[in-house]
């Protein structure tokens, strides 16, 4: 097959959710009651028959569903060009041009390649004329109904792809939602790929080298995500204050003190204060910090957020020193965030002003008030969050990973989704990166320079995600689109009980899960509720998946395709948010393998001798039903002539029948097919007008389908009988074949 591609690489599609409530739309079946016979039916009547109706192997396809039956969207269909080659399935054409120009063999069919069950891709050159396709390419995937019992479905994802030479890259079709294959539906696909007179003009890029293209399809079986996670905010408490009465202030010595343990919101929690400050605060003010205590249990992954005023209380009822905290804290020893404050909480200046009563016979007060504290429950099984349907983020590009992969900013408004901006990224050991400097530090940092700070820099778990804008990949927005599905995430789903809390946040930009595995390598999925400010985000929802580098080898690159969803329910309106605040995301992580079987269908057209003419004598007195020519070679295969004398079919008794046949030593494999196009003819032995008609047709092997192509009525008896005619001259039927295209087929691997 190709060879535009010989670098290895592994790939990935993603695709992320958000879910949608809505109804299910059903679709229809068309049964297709035209097979070979109607399509060839000629206007005065003649017909191109084989002699045995098609075998069972050819049957299983004739329910034939059409994207019209579907409903199919166009604002659901989405079209772009990547880089890298289709992972299930590879056809490579040589001799376009010849079934363009074909009446007659209006579709090619590739061998079966195993995909979720035995499959075929289909491909009509001058479209599926029964499907709204007429002057487009179309293509089609076809399940071998036999793989499937009466009530099995498969459901599965299609992307079908066209080479473009120019681009060199892969011109890509895909639907946002998935396609339901079943006993009875066993063939989607889109009847409008391309115009035909744009997939011929060679300027254009698909038919180049005279008329050559390729094709291909990739076939993935999502499966319902095994790991998910349930975010809540818990916002009243028992007793949410914590008052701390420091003795003796004057006399502290060490740099840092902590208050007792307490509990709120089933955390342990300690104050911790610097006398003489530290950092920016040393020497000129306190530093006051709320930690996580010590023994507190956490995942490596895990972070709780926080919402809490800290306080130096005035003794004097004048107005307190206050603070917010809003902030994601992690366990103690996972890295920078288990302890969050300020350097500069209160200066001196004003702890020694006695009149303003902060200070009082040596004493401090200090006191936290936690308003806010989030938990997370993680499933490890398949916990199915929303029977709803999700709303669904594609992009056609794939993504070059070690890092942020993907980005999708919609606007975050619950009562309308008003614009989307769809992103891929390329990125990896040759790809430009930009490491964001900024840690939580600067990411809270305010006005007057006295930013909450976290006791410790970030570990390195947290180091782990160098990230990428989607401005760095520059994809265009009509490289995705978004749709609704029916089916929920496949690799992870994430559902929040308290988003309000985060969009509220001025401080708490993202929300980042655990990770989850898929592919042998770590992802996490990332929102950003208020959008990322770094990348454009900014008023938008922005989603994430992030790889864990330390699963990659250095070097390697990572191609990465991802689908976002979210849910709505409730008001049918909008819905993003519902039931207060709550809100539901999710992801698929595929990664699927370079095709391993492809097929190269090429037409040979110039022959040694491309005739071969059958000299039947006594003719009259011939009484068999049927009678056969010699064996002869065209093309590398083995033919005969096949002549009814008395007439088959609709020509019995009135007219000779006259069939060309492939030789019953053939070797054919059951899915093999060949074009052929050729001549039959009842020569006139008076120099006049012969009797010719077309062959424009697919042959299969002997035993396999129809491998025997011709016409029941080829020349009346009353033509024969007229010897002013010429055809029958001294009992002599002189009959020809001329084969003037036969195609091969080479399949890689045999």
């Amino acid at each position: 097959m190709s060879n535009h591609y010989t670098n290895t690489v592994s790939t990935v599609l993603l695709l992320f959710f958000l879910f949608i409530s809505s109804a299910s739309s059903s679709s229809f079946i068309r049964q297709y009651t035209d097979g070979f016979n109607k399509n060839f039916q000629q206007e005065n009547g003649a017909v191109p028959d084989s002699i045995r109706g098609e075998a069972h192997y050819l049957r299983q396809h004739e329910q034939e569903i059409s994207s019209r039956d579907y409903k199919l969207s166009a604002s659901n269909t989405v079209k772009g060009l990547r880089d890298r080659p289709p992972s299930s399935y590879s056809l490579k054409m040589e001799s376009f041009n010849t079934l363009l120009k074909s009446t007659n063999a209006d579709k090619y069919v590739s061998r079966p390649f195993s995909a979720a069950g035995y499959k075929t891709l289909v491909v009509y050159p001058n479209g599926n004329k029964n499907d709204n396709g007429a002057g487009f390419l179309s293509l089609y995937v076809a399940i071998d109904n036999s793989t499937l019992s009466p009530h099995q479905e498969v459901f599965v994802d299609l992307r079908f792809y066209v080479f473009n030479r120019v681009e060199k890259k892969y011109l890509t079709i895909q639907d946002t939602d998935g396609w339901r294959f079943s006993y009875f539906k066993t063939m989607w696909g889109f009847s409008q790929v391309l115009p035909v007179n744009t997939f011929k003009d060679s300027n254009n890029g698909y038919l180049y080298d005279g008329d050559h293209c390729e094709f291909g399809v990739d076939v993935t079986t999502p499966t319902v995500f095994k790991e998910s996670e349930l975010f809540t905010v818990t916002d009243k408490f028992y007793n949410p204050k914590y008052t701390w009465s420091i003795q003796k202030f004057s006399t502290l010595l060490e740099d840092s003190y902590y208050s007792d343990v307490f509990s709120i919101g089933g955390r342990r929690w300690n104050i911790k204060v610097y006398p003489g400050g530290c950092a920016t605060g040393k020497g000129k003010a306190v530093s006051m910090f709320l930690i996580l205590n010590a023994n507190e249990k956490f995942r490596p992954y895990e972070k709780i957020y926080v919402g809490a005023k800290l306080r130096v209380l005035n003794q004097r009822n004048f107005n307190s020193v206050e603070k917010q905290i809003d902030n994601w804290y992690n366990g103690p020893g996972y890295g920078d965030g288990s302890g969050w404050g300020y350097y500069e909480f209160i200066p001196f200046s004003d702890l020694k002003d006695s009149s303003k009563g902060f200070l009082v016979n040596d004493v401090l007060m200090v006191q936290v008030e936690i308003e806010a504290i989030s938990s997370t429950k993680y499933f490890p099984s398949s916990y199915c969050i929303s029977k709803h349907r999700p709303l669904t983020i594609y992009t056609s590009v794939p993504s070059l990973c070690s890092a942020h992969l993907f980005h999708n900013k919609t606007l975050k408004d619950d009562k309308s989704l008003q614009k989307h901006h769809f992103c891929c990224l390329s990125l990896g050991l040759f790809s430009f990166l930009r490491q964001f400097t900024d840690d939580f530090n600067t990411n809270l940092q305010q006005e007057n320079g006295a930013g909450p700070n976290p006791n410790v820099g970030e570990a390195d778990h947290l180091h782990q995600h160098q990230e990428i804008s989607s401005r760095d990949h520059k994809v265009s927005v009509s490289s995705t689109v978004n749709g609704l599905r029916d089916r929920i995430p496949s690799s992870y789903s994430l559902k929040m009980e308290s988003f309000n809390k985060l969009l509220n946040s001025p401080y708490t930009e993202r929300y980042q899960s655990r990770p989850f595995t898929v592919g042998g390598y770590n992802w996490t999925l990332m929102v950003y509720p208020n959008g990322n400010k770094k990348d454009s985000g900014s008023g938008y929802l922005s989603l994430y998946v992030a790889i864990d580098n330390s699963t990659l080898v250095a070097g390697q690159q990572e191609i990465s395709d991802f689908t976002y969803s979210t849910t709505t329910r409730g008001n049918p309106a909008n819905g993003y948010l519902y039931d207060g605040d709550h809100c539901e995301f999710g992801v698929d992580v595929t990664i699927p393998t370079t095709y391993q079987i492809s097929e190269l269908f090429s037409i040979a057209d110039n022959f040694y001798n491309p005739k071969f003419t059958w000299t039947i004598r006594g003719f009259s007195t011939l009484f068999k039903d049927t009678y056969y020519s010699d064996l002869f070679s065209i093309g590398g295969r083995t033919w005969t002539i096949q002549v009814n004398p008395s007439g088959r079919g609709t020509g019995a008794g009135k007219a000779l029948s006259m069939y060309l046949n492939l030789d019953v030593n053939e070797k054919f494999r059951p899915y093999e097919k060949i074009y052929v196009r050729g001549k039959l003819r009842v020569l006139n032995q008076r120099g006049l007008n012969n009797i010719e008609r077309q062959l424009d047709i697919w042959y299969q092997g002997p035993g396999y389908g129809e491998y025997s192509w011709g016409y029941h009525e080829f020349i009346s008896f009353s033509d024969l009988r007229d010897s002013a005619k010429g055809f029958v001259v001294n009992d002599v039927l002189m009959v020809q074949a001329e084969l003037e295209d036969i195609s091969s087929t080479k399949y890689l691997p045999n």
